[in-house]
């Protein structure tokens, strides 16, 4: 009986991870392609990977709406996959660092470049669409969840003492 329960918030928690860091980056992506044909040829970092608020606000709402209508406390969880996610990605390209692949940078430079800089990237800024996009909506999707369950928990409690005064 045990190992069923833990089979399925096992798979429950697997559901939550695939759909914060991969259903959010369809739909964010989605989203900031349509936003970005408004735009037209204009630069702009807040419609683009990896800091869209399109791709993380989506993210954001996704976790807080799924547990309001079906609260589960695994889905606070799912940023510690997205940062892990980072820093074994991370960990690899730190592992395979050569100066010539970045015009001579230093490795502190190249990290920056290939997950966080929004200007300045490696390799076709791969890094901040397929790890540092997916960790941050790991982040807002397990902000939203945890919103979820504390707005969930206090109407629950109220609702109690509300019955207790009658």
């Amino acid at each position: 009986m045990a190992k069923g329960i833990a089979t399925k918030g096992a798979v429950i928690f697997v559901a939550h991870v695939l759909l914060a860091m991969l259903v959010t980056m369809l739909v964010g992506g989605v989203m900031c392609v349509t936003v970005g044909a408004w735009l037209g040829k204009a630069r702009n970092p807040w419609f683009d990977v990896p800091y869209s608020p399109l791709l993380w606000g989506f993210a954001f709402f996704l976790g807080l709406f799924l547990n309001l209508i079906m609260p589960t406390h695994s889905a606070k969880w799912v940023w510690i996959v997205g940062a892990l996610w980072l820093i074994v990605v991370g960990a690899s390209d730190i592992s395979a660092y050569d100066p010539r692949w970045c015009n001579g940078c230093s490795l502190p430079q190249y990290v920056w470049y290939s997950y966080f800089s929004y200007w300045n990237c490696t390799q076709e800024c791969l890094g901040q669409l397929l790890v540092t996009a997916p960790m941050l909506n790991s982040v807002a999707y397990s902000l939203g969840a945890a919103a979820a369950l504390k707005f969930s928990h206090s109407a629950a409690s109220e609702i109690g003492a509300d019955k207790e005064r009658f």
